[in-house]
């Protein structure tokens, strides 16, 4: 199953050479629940940064109006949007219109509600050994896939001990039913990074920023400067 990257919508929408167009912010109140939240950092994270080649070194989801869950030091946990925000430099909103439906809303809460309540932790070891977990996912897909057609199929298993940041947010997809069980082969959240939930189209279109202060600048290297928003796409459709 190929992954739809933002380079190639990219190419599909004609901006005149001479226009600027300049980042759009958004309130903590914009955001919504199902809203992938990608939080860059220039000065923490840099192990995610050397693996991923990202300074987008975490994700959280938004599961309701100013909170947010992630997995972060030692637990899963539900957090304030804007503590988060002040925990980086600013916060990347990924949106996936028309797939969070009041009923996925609340399986999302559902699926986070049972990850604190059986004290879900943080996965260390899946971040130590991401690489190399990454790497074997890739190379024996094929067989994972033949396999899952094969037998009868099951449902994935994402209700875990514990989890790193992509990987809960992956895995939360997974169990609302926006990834479903055979996509899930592929999608296989401990092979997840940050900058992979980016580069996906599955798990949103980027739609804005959260900045810290009013005046804030976005670094020119940022992945999201120059893409195209949300509401951009919609309006080039019309």
């Amino acid at each position: 199953m190929p992954r739809l990257r933002r380079t190639a919508l990219s190419l599909c929408l004609s901006c005149k050479p001479e226009e600027v167009i300049l980042p759009k912010t958004l309130n903590v109140a914009d955001v919504m629940p199902g809203d992938v939240l990608l939080c860059r950092s220039d000065y923490s994270g840099a192990s995610v940064t050397e693996v991923t080649g990202s300074k987008y070194v975490h994700a959280a989801i938004c599961v309701r109006q100013g909170y947010a869950a992630e997995a972060s030091g030692h637990r899963v946990k539900e957090i304030e949007i804007e503590k988060l925000l002040n925990e980086y430099d600013h916060i990347a909103v990924l949106r996936q219109p028309d797939c969070w439906s009041p009923r996925r809303v609340n399986k999302l809460q559902s699926f986070i509600d049972a990850a604190i309540s059986r004290k879900a932790g943080f996965n260390c070891d899946g971040m130590r050994t991401f690489e190399e977990r990454k790497k074997a996912h890739e190379e024996n897909l094929m067989d994972k896939l033949r396999e899952f057609f094969e037998q009868t199929p099951v449902d994935p298993a994402v209700d875990c001990k514990s989890y790193f940041c992509s990987e809960l947010v992956a895995a939360a997809h997974v169990a609302v039913g926006i990834i479903e069980p055979s996509a899930a082969v592929v999608y296989e959240p401990s092979t997840l990074s940050p900058s992979d939930l980016a580069d996906d189209f599955t798990f949103g279109i980027f739609c804005g920023y959260l900045i810290p202060y009013s005046g804030y600048i976005i670094p020119e290297d940022d992945e999201y400067s120059a893409a195209p928003r949300l509401d951009e796409i919609f309006e080039n459709k019309t």
